[in-house]
């Protein structure tokens, strides 16, 4: 079985119209929480490796992970040593429970920075795994990651996982 969830809240009051694209409305109107979760077949361990370290993220994410401290205040790089794709700063990490850094777009002028937390959390023989993105004021943002990036991504790690190998890419070009 494959369970796996995205959503997309755009302010706590009023959730999105059914099938509501983040390009349909205006960003900087509404703060926007771009989200996905699953639960995934495997060691907590090796969940949390998969997220944590350079070589465990580029296994299963769009860019490969650089540098991945394990204390608040260490940095996060993602992309190419000599071109990082993007960059951010720990804000907390405790395993068992998840962790937490800002995202920066390093191609993206003005700079917008904003908050990723992970839920990874076990329980019995699976992990729950929840990203949540908040990409208030970030349009730019927003409009690269989409509502489903997080879901795809998530989707790789957990076939990563529970079959040995991350599925696909979806040939779609980023949209459902």
């Amino acid at each position: 079985m494959f369970v796996l969830a995205a959503t997309v809240a755009c302010s706590p009051s009023e959730p999105p119209a059914q099938g509501a694209r983040s390009a349909e409305r205006d960003p900087a109107a509404e703060p926007c929480l771009l989200s996905a979760q699953t639960y995934i077949h495997a060691p907590y361990d090796s969940v949390w490796h998969s997220l944590t370290s350079p070589e465990g993220f580029a296994a299963w994410h769009s860019a490969p992970g650089i540098k991945f401290g394990s204390a608040v205040g260490d940095s996060v790089t993602w992309g190419a040593e000599d071109g990082p794709l993007y960059v951010g700063v720990l804000r907390s990490y405790d395993p068992g429970e998840g962790f937490a850094h800002t995202f920066s777009f390093t191609f993206v002028r003005p700079a917008e920075e904003t908050l990723v937390r992970w839920d990874v959390v076990p329980q019995g023989e699976v992990v729950y795994v929840r990203v949540r993105h908040d990409c208030a004021g970030a349009s730019l943002t927003e409009g690269v990651i989409t509502e489903v990036g997080w879901a795809k991504s998530l989707a790789r790690l957990k076939s990563l996982l529970e079959t040995g190998t991350a599925m696909p890419w979806p040939e779609d070009g980023g949209r459902p």
